[in-house]
């Protein structure tokens, strides 16, 4: 009966923790995306997908991290979905039902989705985590030092995203503990199990490989304290270490295929990772108040990190237990000293206890202080050692609850647990579902943690992306942030906030608290300039800490700093214009280089004789001292007046002077520059749309047709010039292009340039633009680009035909194609002319059957072939038409067999040119042919059969009227060839 009520009473403890660690864990999990899902996500779909192809080579996926063990959990997900929606289909989806699960999931109004097996796992490894702990240290224990871990703030910000973060913590604590239980139970088969979730834990996170000297060193430790003889506990350590290092190497291996099919890429990408980009990224930390580039933080990084991490609960409890391990330690310590060199181990069997406490406490030190030794560190690395940190706290209160036990009575023990779940509570859901700004209150909380350590992951942008959409016309809004990928919900357009100065163009510019702190993209400057100067609209919070800033856009007019700037003096980001009686002020923001600019002036200008003299600058208030220092972000005040011009359109120019040296001009993107001189003498500045049409057609030629192609919002396509309306096939035609940048192009974009007939490709030619060597990225706003492309059109081309010529922009490196649009923003093809191939010669007909029918007014029936092929079951009629005048309509052609009823026995219908040269561009006097196979019926019956031939409109099916020699209308509109006998 005892034992069934102990057997009862662990399963409702193993329930109560599951339903404790999941309650935190699997809700509200889709709030806010987190820095680095994105890619977790796609390396799991890549592995998916490699897996049901048999790829066993494509689960090399990532960049070394490994990452596998999260793709293995997101996979089994993933194939359970696959397998309920085959169910409800009847078979299995296949890849284009793959396709769109894997699609439908990477939207991010399906991210819980995404993160579900791997909150899941996070959850099942606490249970698991409370299942030996209460089999080493008794329930109890267990019991406690679980509620720490279910309600631990920092593991908790990392177990429910999918990250690796709080999954190898799991696996690392696990493994620590069934590493204990065999040593103590001398239980190989628990060697095993910490083994295998090492290797789990290895294909987690590269950084699980410090279990191996660490648990060399535990390991080593304790087989001292069993034996005196150093021999015989050496040789139980190996073959221990053995077991343990082959039973984690043989589960890396065996769940990660790369590994036993392309071993040599494979482990080249984990060493690359280690030794580059892991590096890479070590040294760019915010630490105790200063950023640190190439820089190790120091020995102190991860107890600060710990302690502001910790929660006061298990921060005091850490306390309690070095406290009442005080005096012991001072008396193993005094013992030490007293004693030979020989009697060593009996110091260590004398420190260390009989319950394996001392290698949680070992775990702690040896991982803080072997990680301490890198000089690639981050907070988040130090999440490792929270489990075995919060169960020290649980065996120190519990400690300190068997002092009482005599003294007090058992309800106010089972009272103090309590208290310290509610107080556990009081200091973590005040944070759901934020987590990651938590920080210990007895240090001050986020106001302290904000000055010593990095904070952000993306939270809080979520709430950005909700401010955004209360605005007026979200969907119109353009807003730049470097973590704009995670403005989950928002529904305009986000550019990023880096250095090409796209972000000079948005409606909104959001700094948030990582980028800040660590003073990142666009630059330290552009920062500095917005927090000095420009009052933030909206500041969002996370739990008393200032985690974004949205501050409208200052610089009305933007530059592209990637070309308007002076080497080594300024960079132009944009600038304000406000009309004054006296003409106009232009406010120019710019940001100094190692060299600040002595003079900055402005100018109008038109041509060498129309122009304004230099107006100078002045720095504007508050902006003096910045104006000397380099990095800084500087608003001049200039100035302007038409100062006597004649009426018309003018560029407005800047130029800068470094000392007694030579100004230096500095133009504006044309079409963003325009300003026009009234009659009056008053200026006015011309909106961009209206200066990119006047200078589009004041450099188009005016015989070149015009185009409304628009390629992904940024470059338009004028208008074209072909050297030929008409060529034949194996001439080279000359295709002239005229293009303008509406926005600065970010990327290099290459040009296609495609000639079809019909659905047969002629020519697929693919290149950066020709004119002048000038890549896309260094196009100019309102520049008009010519750009010359000569195509070869093959000798083997269908002639006649009408070719159609096809041009696009896409990506080199990803091969997309670039979305082409109309000026009112609907999709269209980018088709952009016909060309006209013709033969040498054009078919005569000089044939036994000669027709004068004529269809219509301008297309006549001059002659038919007619054969029957070998087998005897066809008809192959080939029918001669002439072009009396242009027809300008598509008609088809119809051959008919008739019985002597009228009834069809057979017919064939196909458009005149074989599909290739439609009748509406037909001109006067050109021979078509139509080629017509009849497939006779096999129950045809004997008899005279009549073939009937002529012309109808495909949109309505209507015959054109069939006109005789003499003039005289055809009966049904067709002409008759001639009667067929049937035997």
């Amino acid at each position: 009966m005892n034992a069934l009520r102990r057997g009862g009473k662990r399963q409702l403890e193993t329930l109560f923790v599951f339903l404790l660690a999941a309650s935190v864990r699997l809700t509200s999990l889709g709030v806010f995306r987190a820095v680095d899902e994105e890619d977790r996500w796609a390396w799991a779909v890549d592995f998916y997908r490699a897996l049901l192809a048999r790829n066993l080579p494509g689960t090399l996926v990532g960049d070394g991290y490994p990452g596998i063990f999260p793709a293995w959990l997101e996979t089994a997900w993933l194939f359970a979905a696959s397998v309920y929606r085959s169910v409800l289909q009847g078979e299995w989806i296949g890849e284009g039902g793959v396709y769109l699960l894997v699609r439908t999931w990477g939207d991010l109004s399906h991210l819980a989705w995404q993160r579900f097996p791997i909150a899941l796992t996070n959850t099942v490894l606490v249970v698991v985590i409370f299942l030996y702990l209460r089999r080493l240290f008794g329930g109890k224990v267990a019991l406690l030092a679980a509620i720490f871990i279910s309600l631990d703030p920092f593991l908790l910000s990392d177990s429910r995203v999918n990250r690796a973060e709080a999954l190898v913590t799991g696996l690392m604590m696990v493994s620590l503990l069934a590493l204990v239980a065999a040593h103590q139970q001398a239980s190989r088969r628990q060697l095993l199990v910490s083994g295998v979730v090492g290797g789990l834990a290895w294909l987690t996170k590269l950084q699980a490989v410090v279990l191996l000297p660490m648990f060399a060193a535990i390991g080593l430790l304790w087989r001292m304290r069993e034996t005196a003889d150093g021999r015989i506990a050496f040789r139980r350590w190996a073959l221990t270490m053995a077991v343990w290092t082959l039973a984690a190497a043989l589960t890396f291996v065996v769940l990660w295929p790369a590994v036993w099919t392309v071993p040599g890429p494979t482990f080249q990408l984990m060493l690359k990772f280690a030794t580059r980009k892991v590096g890479a990224e070590g040294v760019n930390l915010f630490f105790l108040g200063r950023t640190l580039v190439d820089e190790d933080p120091g020995w102190l990084f991860y107890p600060v990190i710990i302690l502001l991490r910790v929660t006061p609960v298990v921060l005091v409890g850490l306390l309690l237990g070095i406290g009442g391990q005080r005096g012991r330690l001072s008396a193993a310590i005094s013992a030490f000293r007293a004693m030979g060199r020989g009697r060593v181990l009996d110091f260590w069997r004398s420190l260390l206890d009989e319950e394996g406490v001392w290698a949680l406490a070992v775990y702690v030190l040896l991982y803080v202080g072997g990680m301490s030794l890198g000089s690639h560190k981050q907070g988040r690395f130090a999440m490792a050692v929270f489990p075995a940190l919060d169960a020290l706290a649980a065996m120190a209160y519990l400690h300190l609850a068997r002092r009482w036990e005599g003294k007090k009575s058992a309800r106010r023990v089972v009272a103090g647990g309590g208290l310290l779940l509610l107080l556990q509570l009081a200091t973590v859901l005040p944070f759901h579902p934020y987590y990651y700004p938590y920080f210990n209150p007895l240090l001050g909380g986020g106001a302290t943690a904000v000055r010593l350590t990095r904070i952000g992951w993306g939270e809080g942008m979520d709430r950005v992306a909700a401010y955004l959409n209360t605005l007026e016309k979200p969907e119109s809004l353009r807003v730049a942030g470097r973590f704009y990928k995670y403005l989950l919900g928002f529904r305009g357009e986000v550019v990023n906030l880096d250095a090409s100065g796209e972000w000079l163009t948005a409606d909104k510019i959001v700094f948030y608290i990582q980028q800040v702190q660590r003073m990142q993209d666009p630059s330290p400057g552009v920062i500095r300039y917005f927090q000095r100067h420009i009052p933030p609209e909206k500041v969002i919070r996370l739990n008393g800490i200032d985690y974004a800033w949205i501050y409208p856009n200052p610089i009305e007019y933007a530059a592209d700093p990637r070309q308007e700037r002076v080497e080594g003096q300024l960079t132009l980001l944009g600038y304000r214009w406000r009309q004054t009686p006296a003409g106009a002020k232009v406010t120019l923001v710019w940001e100094n280089q190692e060299r600040p600019p002595a003079l900055v002036a402005v100018r109008l200008l038109a041509s060498e004789a129309e122009t304004t003299d230099w107006q100078p600058c002045r720095p504007a208030a508050g902006f003096e001292e910045a104006a000397r220092t380099p990095g800084e972000v500087v608003e001049s005040e200039c100035p302007l007046s038409a100062g006597g011009l004649s009426p018309g359109m003018y560029s407005l120019q800047m130029e800068v002077r470094d000392g007694e040296a030579e100004w230096r001009t500095l133009d504006f993107a044309a079409g963003w520059s325009v300003v026009r001189v009234t009659t009056g003498g008053a200026m006015e500045r011309v909106e961009p749309e209206v200066a990119f049409v006047q200078l589009a057609e004041a450099t188009l030629p005016p015989d070149a047709p015009r185009l409304e192609h628009t390629y992904a919002g940024k470059i338009r396509l004028l208008a074209y010039r072909l050297s030929a309306g008409e060529v034949r096939p194996g001439q080279p035609l000359t295709v002239t292009l005229y293009w303008q940048a509406i926005q600065p192009v970010k990327k290099e974009a290459y040009i296609s340039v495609q000639a079809f007939a019909g659905d047969r490709q002629l020519v697929n030619r693919n290149a950066p633009p020709l004119e002048g060597n000038r890549p896309t990225d260094t196009w100019r706003p309102g520049e008009v680009i010519r750009d010359v492309w000569t195509i070869a059109l093959p000798p083997e081309a269908p002639a006649p035909a009408l070719a159609t010529l096809g041009v696009g922009l896409f990506d080199p490196e990803t091969i997309v194609p670039w979305q082409v649009q109309n000026r009112q923003g609907m999709d269209i093809p980018n088709t952009i002319a016909a060309v006209r191939l013709v033969p040498a010669r054009w078919p005569v007909y000089r044939g036994p059957h000669p027709q004068a029918v004529r269809f219509g007014e301008a297309i006549q029936l001059i002659g038919y072939e007619i054969a029957s092929p070998p087998e005897g079951d066809a008809l192959d009629v080939t029918l001669y038409w002439r072009a009396l005048s242009s027809p300008g309509e598509d008609y088809t052609a119809f051959v008919h067999l008739v019985d002597a009823g009228g009834q069809l026995a057979a017919q064939s219908d196909v458009p005149p040119g074989g599909g290739v040269y439609p009748t509406s561009a037909w001109r006067a006097r050109e021979v078509v042919l139509s080629h017509h196979r009849l497939s006779l019926p096999p129950d045809l019956p004997a008899g005279r059969y009549t073939l009937l031939a002529g012309l109808y409109r495909p949109t309505d099916g209507n015959r054109l009227p069939a006109i005789g020699e003499g003039g005289h209308p055809l009966p049904n509109d067709a002409a008759q060839l001639e009667t067929i006998a049937r035997p």
